[in-house]
């Protein structure tokens, strides 16, 4: 190794080092944006939210309806922290999506009309094949990768990938992470807290203003699923019983938006002094 080399590798440590242990003392957080490619309105929004608003990473939905428009979306933007949001449920009523695999090759992860199923529990109710589960998950990252997507993470649409109920899953998602190198949100032992959920629309900014005030030094994870108030959103329902509403998706998701790109959660931010990150930054962090 040259000494030139070795110069420059003392330096990028020592400065890496350095952000880190001045990191260790601030707030520091990740803001995902789920479900790009889930609908048109989806890419409007993500980048609406990236550009105008406060969003570090948002999680492309390979065998969404809209994938084709969300990736050329991300090939426009190689800057964005970009992962790729492993798929096993398609939950709306109305609009469900296949696998990226033939179906007939994945036969324990759909239904008889070979549609993916509307919820965790149903899915592993028929005892899915875990070599059916990684074949699929392989081929949703290499669409991504073969669309031209600066690939930087993966996580789960639906459910957690650290806790996964279903016996052996967590080890094939640990598995493809080591294969693909690529980091999975959610293993950083970040903090949750900041996610709205069923929270009244009236009530959505000024809670998040006031979790926000209240945060602590650390690492915190907000997942989100920007979005806008069109008759697409307005239409989209869950199929599932205990998550049914009267009404769509559309309100509460364009009002997502409305947060991430507003003035109030902008001065929090810099009220706060939080530092804003992404699995890209916290990636190579953790490999230096």
């Amino acid at each position: 190794m040259s000494l030139i080399r070795t110069v420059f590798l003392f330096v990028l440590l020592s400065l890496l080092t350095l952000s880190t242990a001045i990191s260790s003392d601030k707030v520091r957080l990740i803001i995902r944006g789920d479900d790009l490619g889930m609908s048109q309105g989806s890419l409007e929004a993500v980048e609406r939210s990236f550009n105008q608003g406060i969003l570090t990473c948002t999680s492309i939905l390979v065998p969404g309806p809209w994938f084709e428009g969300a990736a050329e979306l991300c090939k426009k933007n190689p800057g964005w922290c970009t992962g790729v949001h492993l798929c096993l449920i398609a939950e709306w009523r109305g609009m469900r999506w296949r696998p990226v695999l033939p179906w007939d090759r994945v036969p324990s992860i759909v239904d008889e009309d070979g549609f993916l199923y509307t919820y965790p529990d149903e899915l592993f109710a028929k005892k899915p094949n875990l070599k059916e589960i990684d074949a699929e998950f392989r081929a949703q990252i290499d669409l991504a990768l073969k669309k031209g997507i600066n690939v930087q993470y993966i996580d789960t649409h639906y459910m957690s990938p650290r806790d996964l109920p279903y016996p052996g899953l967590k080890e094939v998602i640990d598995k493809i992470s080591r294969d693909y190198n690529l980091p999975v949100s959610g293993y950083f032992e970040e903090q949750s807290g900041l996610s709205l959920g069923d929270v009244p629309i009236a009530q959505r900014l000024s809670l998040t203003m006031q979790r926000m005030e209240k945060l602590e030094p650390g690492l915190y994870l907000w997942v989100c699923h920007p979005g806008n108030d069109s008759p697409e959103h307005d239409a989209l329902i869950h199929s599932a019983r205990d998550h049914v509403k009267i009404e769509g998706v559309g309100p509460r998701r364009a009002e997502v938006t409305r947060i991430l790109t507003s003035l109030e959660l902008k001065s929090m931010v810099m009220k706060k002094d939080i530092e804003l990150t992404d699995y890209k930054k916290l990636w190579l962090e953790k490999k230096y």
